[in-house]
């Protein structure tokens, strides 16, 4: 079934919502290294643009061990809900793919994307008087927190500043497929309450 003594990598199912949980646990178990990949991206939060972190993959990670001296330890761990399984089998991921997850992660073990707007990007304002118009952004002022945009209203192009946090980022922003290709990922984008 498994080659002796080879480590070899393999995707876990977490318990739900404690995917840190899990990894915490496997960290603390002999002969046995986890990966738990996390994106920290914007969110917006009653109508706030907050900066949230959270795992890549929900509900999943990934654990590398001799799976016939740690197997049932793994599986067992806090925090993890079983080792994935097609047809009675345990398939297990190619170290390529996992040295290439890592290159794109970095050391933190983090894909991070920047959550200001940038200029020509169009967007949506999210709040205040200008609440559900298109617009398209001129420049970020960083040190004042606010955005200059441009927009068409009542026939007329209009040049004004909004608040950074009232300025609503296309979901386009986030990519669909990590660099490897495989994977599909769109976060979650909470939307203002009408």
């Amino acid at each position: 079934m498994f080659p002796p003594r080879e480590r070899l990598w393999f995707c876990l199912r977490a318990q739900p919502k404690r995917e840190r949980i899990a990894y915490e646990s496997l960290l603390r178990l002999e002969e046995v290294e986890a990966l738990l990949p996390l994106i920290r991206y914007c969110r917006l939060r009653q109508g706030k643009r907050i900066r949230t972190t959270e795992p890549l993959f929900p509900g999943y990670l990934f654990a590398c061990f001799q799976p016939l001296v740690r197997l049932n330890a793994v599986r067992y761990a806090q925090g993890v809900a079983k080792i994935v399984q097609f047809g009675g089998q345990y398939p297990h991921i190619p170290d390529a793919a996992v040295n290439h997850l890592r290159q794109l992660l970095g050391p933190e073990n983090l894909l991070t994307f920047e959550c200001r707007p940038e200029p020509g990007m169009e967007v949506k304002i999210g709040a205040g008087p200008f609440r559900g118009i298109d617009a398209i952004v001129r420049e970020y002022l960083p040190g004042k927190e606010r955005v200059r945009i441009l927009f068409d209203w009542l026939g007329r192009r209009i040049e004004t500043e909004v608040s950074a946090a009232d300025v609503l980022l296309p979901d386009s922003q986030f990519p669909r497929t990590l660099a490897m290709g495989t994977a599909p990922f769109s976060p979650k984008q909470e939307k203002p309450a009408s």
